[in-house]
């Protein structure tokens, strides 16, 4: 007997797949590398900016904020404290906006010139209490030293005005005055006072 039947085909395993090489990495043109690292030193230098800017008393102040300006006239030491504190001597009149300005009149002044970061430079007026004695001769060290009276030398606050700019207002004393905020300050000889 014969039949036509196709002849049995032999069981191999399924075939598999062809694997594809993996295509090769694209590289980066120079273009973008360099312009990758641009961005990244450009983050880099914000960044120092910006930790310097924020770690910085001198660049976060504000006029009418209060500091402890202490050190010589040459190396002051700065810092920002609140106005009530005992080592408040300065009151902060004025901010700069470049440290080429001038203050100009009786301020002192505070420069701060950051080697990464902001620059900075304040008007300063010293915080004073009218009855107290000053070294107002001590040019060396920042700031009006509080002094005993009976010290040779010494100066006492007299008379103190806010909001008022006005030398003729200190009849019998010397005069100091500040444009911003507006503020007089009437000094005389402690042993003539």
């Amino acid at each position: 007997m014969s039949t036509d039947a196709p002849a049995p085909t032999p069981n191999f395993p399924p075939a598999a797949p062809q694997q594809q090489e993996p295509a090769p990495p694209k590289k980066k043109s120079i273009v973008s590398r360099i312009l990758t690292a641009v961005v990244g030193i450009i983050v880099a230098g914000l960044v120092v900016y910006g930790i310097n800017y924020f770690t910085s008393d001198a660049a976060q102040s504000k006029a009418g904020d209060c500091a402890s300006v202490t050190g010589t006239t040459t190396k002051p030491e700065f810092k920002t404290v609140d106005c009530g504190a005992a080592e408040a001597n300065y009151d902060i009149a004025k901010v700069l906006n470049s440290t080429s300005e001038s203050c100009g009149g009786n301020y002192d002044e505070y420069t701060e010139t950051a080697r990464r970061g902001p620059d900075s430079k304040l008007c300063l007026i010293p915080r004073v209490a009218e009855g107290a004695c000053y070294d107002l001769e001590n040019t060396a060290n920042m700031g009006f030293p509080k002094v005993d009276c009976g010290k040779s030398g010494a100066f006492k606050l007299v008379k103190q005005l806010k909001d008022v700019e006005d030398e003729a207002a200190c009849t019998d004393s010397a005069p100091l005055t500040f444009p911003e905020p507006k503020l007089t300050l009437c000094f005389a000889p402690a042993e003539s006072a």
